[in-house]
């Protein structure tokens, strides 16, 4: 009898173990895929070695909500309010105490290289600190900016340069897009993590300028607005940029920074079923990426959780059992204490 049940013991306390190893494993798995996005730490770029908490917000705009580049001149003077009247400042003239980007997706079209091959890529067109929000692996040449005298500079991914020169190594070359000619600035490499991957897919993409994609396209919307700003007390930056567009029922809007972190994995649990439902909002790739990845972090807590509860049973059950040894050793040694106390009087 005894060894059955010192057996049972054994069993489930290893029964224990296992699962506090199995929910070890999961984290650690969960921790790594949560970190695989540098699209999604520009908030903690920014901040580098600050007092100051800085986030990264995103806005996602719907198909009938026109959000176009004349909105944004006001909503920087409107953010630069907002930060003034919370007494928020950069430090020096000279330093900037926030950024912002926006794009579209400009969809599929032809492009043709100076050695007349041809090929289709999606198009994103891009518009302020666009390349110090994403930051893309360079392959050759470097980024264009917002300040660039000349707007007909591009950027393409290594699939693209191999289609259209057959080498990656292209930067300064250039390209003619619906009869426009541009120049490549730099040629990147797509993210080979899991998430990315699936989202980027196998079309090769171009990046351009807002200004050159409006004379491509007269539907010049933007679809995602993007901003890193100071973050003092929790949820400040998403807030502020929440009032300041002022549009709650056509955008999508969210708060990059943490996402990933304990508080957000369960957010993402209690709302799962918003990854799977599809919405009216056209996200880019590396919100997609993102997503991807919510969910299969929100859905290794599950599994966590799933295996802490034998774990934390177990453990109530070896308190309740230390509690009833220490009680009946107390008892005893009191029922011993009047024994002796009643034979010393009997005596």
């Amino acid at each position: 009898m005894k060894k059955k049940l010192q057996k049972r013991q054994i069993f489930r306390f290893f029964s224990a173990l296992l699962c506090l190893i199995v929910v070890f494993i999961l984290t650690c798995i969960s921790n790594y895929i949560s970190n695989l996005l540098d699209s999604q730490k520009a908030g903690e770029r920014w901040q580098g070695n600050s007092d100051t908490k800085f986030a990264q917000v995103s806005v996602f705009f719907k198909q009938d909500e026109d959000f176009n580049t004349s909105n944004i001149q006001s909503l920087h003077e409107s953010i630069e309010e907002s930060l003034k009247s919370a007494s928020l400042e950069a430090s020096s003239d000279s330093s900037r105490l926030w950024y912002d980007c926006y794009s579209t997706q400009g969809g599929e079209t032809e492009i043709t290289g100076s050695r007349k091959n041809s090929a289709k890529a999606l198009v994103t067109a891009v518009g302020g600190d666009f390349f110090t929000m994403h930051m893309p692996e360079l392959a050759d040449g470097s980024y264009f900016q917002d300040s660039d005298i000349m707007h007909d500079r591009v950027i393409i991914d290594t699939t693209l340069a191999w289609q259209l020169f057959g080498s990656s190594q292209v930067a300064g070359m250039e390209l003619t897009i619906q009869q426009k000619t541009c120049f490549i600035a730099g040629v990147v490499k797509p993210e080979t993590n899991y998430a990315s991957q699936t989202a980027y897919g196998d079309t090769p993409r171009i990046y351009m300028s807002y200004l050159f994609y409006q004379e491509l396209s007269s539907d010049t919307k933007i679809d995602c607005y993007e901003a890193v700003l100071p973050n003092p007390v929790k949820n400040f930056a998403k807030n502020t940029i929440s009032e300041l567009i002022n549009s709650e029922s056509n955008i999508t809007i969210l708060q990059n920074t943490d996402r990933y972190s304990l508080s957000g994995r369960f957010e993402n649990l209690k709302h799962i079923r918003n990854f799977v439902v599809a919405e009216t909002v056209t996200y880019p790739y590396w919100e997609n990426s993102a997503r991807i990845i919510c969910f299969d972090t929100a859905m290794l807590l599950f599994l966590m959780l799933l295996f802490l509860i034998y774990p934390v049973f177990y453990f109530i059950w070896l308190c309740w059992k230390a509690y009833c040894f220490i009680d009946s050793t107390i008892w005893q040694k009191r029922q011993a204490y009047k024994n002796r106390y009643r034979s010393q009087i009997s005596s």
